[in-house]
């Protein structure tokens, strides 16, 4: 009988996917057949997507009780054993996708808690993590070292509570662990951190291949070494921006680039994001009073004070920085971007100039001249500016809004609504409205009302608008007749 209605619920469950209701159903059929292996796979999936329910919490740590953690079996071989290596704390909301995305590739999961509140351990130990207390040390590298120590695989892992990796990358995964090689080798990957904010630095569309992992407007890429075989001596070093680099340098072993993006989605949350940044740039401190002059130290410090809105601390750290390396392009392009935060628009545009001579190659700098370009009131130069740039860059959507936008400060309304008729399509698309909105807001703080009026009439008449957009463009709209009058 329950075998016939576990044949039933399951066919349901093809023609309602996201029905929770007949995934749990499942589980408890499962569980009367006594079949305990299948049912917590039913539960990893279900707790992966639709979130971490207190009634199904304590039922599936008893079953891990009787099933035990994962473990490396030696038996059939060892050279291709991975072990997930891991530190956390407080990640209940993102640990369970991330678990289930890399289970089928690893062997073992070592998961280091540096003092979670919440239910982040009780769902390490339900995907079978063997899972350690570790007293927070201020030291990344520390954390990572303590996680790797607890490890028995030949191949370790990196990875965060809020970073998945996709199942079609799983194959190429696994051959790159059962590659046999007479060599030591270590494997880099790229890192797409997805972000709502089209104009970071870097930023890329999302192109549809990893439909079901990406997330925001796109994303901007970081690399760093995910995959190494197993050492003593290889272990991680400095309290953040944490790297293994160094000691895998040491040893002599290779460092090749790994194609499988890892999909991480931490930008997306504002208030988490904010409190690690808080964290980076206390630690960047300390760390860098012990570093001296450090340029790869003095960079991280900037970024993060970036990353705060510490506009004046984020110049000055890179003013340090281009006083070791003159020609550093990267510090001349945020130095202008942090002088027009501060709406100090004409030292933005000195830099974004200078950026260009140093940088001809680079977007960015061309980005940053055209803004700065708009927000001093010459919108027929951010426009040359741009027609350049996304002519060379086609593919670079934040330049092509912000020439949609100069447009429209240019007058040149038709023109204005077809690019943004065109980004419409595009993944930028629902993040439109946002985009105009805080530009416009922009362009009021640096006495362009003018132009902000523009800009908002044409996002109206383009139906890329919202409520707010409404509201602000009466709100300019009775300001610039009031200032007439």
């Amino acid at each position: 009988m329950t075998k016939r209605a576990e044949q039933l619920i399951r066919t349901e469950i093809a023609s309602h996917p996201g029905n929770k209701g007949l995934r749990y159903s499942l589980i408890d059929i499962l569980l009367q057949q006594g079949k305990d292996e299948l049912a917590m796979k039913e539960v990893e999936q279900a707790m992966a997507e639709f979130g971490v329910e207190d009634s199904i919490l304590p039922a599936a740590a008893k079953m891990m009780e009787i099933l035990g953690p994962l473990q490396v079996n030696t038996i059939s071989g060892y050279d291709d054993k991975v072990s997930l290596c891991m530190i956390v704390k407080n990640e209940e909301k993102h640990l369970a996708k991330c678990l289930l995305s890399v289970k089928p590739l690893v062997d073992e999961m070592v998961v280091v808690d540096t003092g979670s509140t919440d239910r982040t351990k009780d769902i390490a130990k339900v995907f079978g993590a063997k899972v350690y207390d570790f007293e927070w040390t201020d030291d990344f590298s520390e954390a990572r070292n303590f996680s790797i120590s607890h490890s028995s695989g030949s191949w370790i892992f990196i990875m965060d509570a809020d970073e998945v990796i996709s199942p079609l990358d799983h194959e190429e995964f696994k051959n790159i662990v059962e590659k046999q090689t007479s060599k030591s080798v270590a494997y880099s990957l790229e890192t797409r951190n997805y972000t709502l904010n089209a104009n970071t630095v870097g930023w890329r569309a999302n192109e549809g291949k990893y439909s079901k992992e990406e997330a925001g407007t796109g994303w901007y890429p970081s690399v760093k070494v995910r995959l190494f075989k197993s050492a003593d001596h290889i272990r991680f070093q400095f309290p953040v921006h944490e790297m293994v680099d160094p000691s895998l340098k040491a040893s002599d072993m290779e460092i090749e680039r790994c194609g499988i993006p890892i999909h991480h989605y931490g930008q997306l949350e504002a208030k988490q994001n904010d409190n690690k940044a808080e964290l980076y740039y206390s630690m960047g401190v300390k760390k860098l009073d012990k570093m001296g002059n450090d340029i790869a130290a003095i960079r991280e410090l900037a970024v993060q004070a970036g990353n705060l809105g510490k506009w004046n601390e984020s110049i000055s750290l890179w003013k340090r920085v281009v006083g070791i390396k003159s020609d550093f392009a990267e510090a001349y392009i945020n130095i202008g971007s942090a002088h027009w935060n501060l709406g100090e628009y004409e030292n933005a545009l000195v830099y974004a100039q200078r950026a260009v001579e140093l940088a001809p190659h680079v977007k960015e700098a061309y980005f940053n001249m055209s803004i700065s370009h708009l927000l001093l009131g010459n919108a027929k130069q951010a426009v040359s500016v741009l027609e350049r740039l996304t002519q060379k860059c086609p593919d670079y959507m934040a330049a092509r809004f912000m020439l949609g936008a100069s447009y429209c400060c240019d007058r040149r309304k038709s023109e204005g609504l077809r690019s943004f008729g065109k980004l419409r399509q595009e993944p930028i698309g629902p993040a439109l409205s946002f985009a105009i909105y805080d530009l416009a807001k922009r362009l009021v703080s640096a006495q362009r009302l003018q132009y902000a009026i523009l800009l908002l009439a044409a996002a109206i008449e383009s139906r890329n608008s919202n409520k707010e957009i409404v509201a602000l463009f009466h709100k300019y709209q009775r300001n610039a007749e009031e200032k007439i009058t």
